[in-house]
């Protein structure tokens, strides 16, 4: 591992998987609804919450970036 290129990615890598997961796990934990019946839903966002999640990604990635 002494390319750092290499060692770049694989660490974005894997920072860019744990911030996903703890993305999704937060997404999860404020956006479930369950039931009497003790029945988990989880509905899909909007095309509106979608634009808005792409845009603040896309934002985050450029301050990366620069």
């Amino acid at each position: 591992m002494d390319n750092h290129r290499t060692r770049a990615l694989l660490i974005g890598g894997v920072l860019g998987a744990v911030m996903g997961a703890v993305a999704g796990w937060i997404y999860y934990n404020t956006n479930v609804e369950i039931d009497a019946e003790g029945a988990e839903a989880l509905e899909a966002p909007g095309p509106g919450a979608a634009v808005k999640l792409g845009l603040g990604i896309l934002g985050v990635l450029r301050l990366i970036a620069d």
